[in-house]
């Protein structure tokens, strides 16, 4: 078992001193409000400060939601209802599955309130978008897969030090055919590999405080590429990243000024009617052209070539944060 990670200070890095300051009084005020934490908070965090804030310290409702994540929400559910069929040995067919899809989860109510950021698309393209995702999912990875399901959607939390708690939501685990447990992830929008980024890993310290396994399978299901990404990953590595999370957390838990980061990206966030310098950077010029590709137009960052499963495409250098992509010219 990895060994107990040791407290996380309140207010490390202040003077001597200073117990009666305002600095330290607002960040042990801040830190009794916020001491659960999860993937999306930490990223939240990384990529807008003031965002954070706005959702976790201070918990103001988004205004909005957005038809991408509407679309997500939706083709995940459909995927949970497959396998849940599955366990009730009755495998569902295409034509089943899209037609829960649509009448059930997408249909479910809240889609007058989500927003559509994009120009020049329309609820239907998101909706047709959901439809190839589900396909792709049935035909080629839900039909053929054997392995055992034990946990779908599953929610946990795990105490990563004194007083910090680590929540996420597994999208499946499952148990291979060779022994070795796998977490999965469906990804609707663009996808990296799982140890792109701390999502897949960080989950996998739930997985290892709860079983004997020493290694365990990390998988992104990519429905927008149509590609499988899988890696061992090992209680060893695990420890690493629970280090690499009370890092984060504590960067967090220090901060007094949640500073606003903005970029096109404020377009799709619910709190841009109240943040002061949401649309600060969108008329900025475009970054400097380091790699032939120019700059980008939404962040001003660079356009680098990328390989996906249809051909080469520019896409952003800040990405995840931001998704800017065009073709490559000829």
């Amino acid at each position: 078992m990895p060994p107990a990670a040791r407290p996380l200070p309140i207010c490390d890095g202040l003077k001597k001193g200073a117990a009666g300051s305002d600095h330290q009084k607002l960040l042990m005020e801040q830190n009794k409000r916020v001491n659960s934490f999860s993937y999306s908070g930490i990223s939240t965090f990384k990529s807008c400060p003031r965002a954070f804030k706005y959702k976790y310290i201070e918990e103001i409702q988004e205004a909005f939601t957005t038809i991408e994540g509407h679309l997500g929400s939706s083709v995940h559910a459909a995927i949970e209802w497959a396998y849940k069929q599955r366990q009730e040995n009755d495998d569902p067919g295409t034509t089943e599955t899209l037609d829960q899809y649509k009448q059930v989860f997408w249909n479910s109510g809240g889609l007058e309130k989500t927003r559509i950021i994009k120009a020049g698309f329309t609820t239907d393209d998101y909706f047709q978008q959901g439809k190839t995702f589900i396909s792709f999912f049935l035909n080629s990875l839900f039909h053929q897969d054997k392995s055992a399901t034990l946990y779908l959607e599953h929610k946990f939390e795990i105490n990563l030090a004194d007083g910090i708690i680590y929540r996420g939501v597994i999208d499946r685990i499952a148990r291979e055919e060779s022994g070795f447990l796998r977490l999965i992830d469906y990804k609707t929008g663009r996808a990296v590999s799982p140890l792109e980024n701390f999502q897949l890993p960080s989950y996998s310290l739930y997985v290892f405080e709860n079983n004997i396994d020493n290694e365990v399978r990390l998988c992104i299901e990519d429905l927008r590429e149509q590609r499988s990404m899988a890696v061992s990953f090992s209680r060893g590595e695990a420890r690493q990243v629970r280090a690499g999370l009370l890092k984060d957390i504590g960067q967090i838990r220090e901060t007094v000024e949640f500073k606003t980061n903005p970029s096109i990206l404020c377009r799709w966030c619910g709190y841009n009617h109240i943040c002061e310098s949401a649309y600060q950077a969108v008329n900025k010029p475009g970054g400097e052209d380091r790699g032939g590709g120019g700059g980008c137009p939404m962040c001003g960052g660079q356009l680098m070539k990328r390989n996906g499963k249809y051909g080469p495409f520019m896409g952003c250098s800040r990405f995840p944060q931001c998704r800017f992509t065009r073709p490559v010219e000829v």
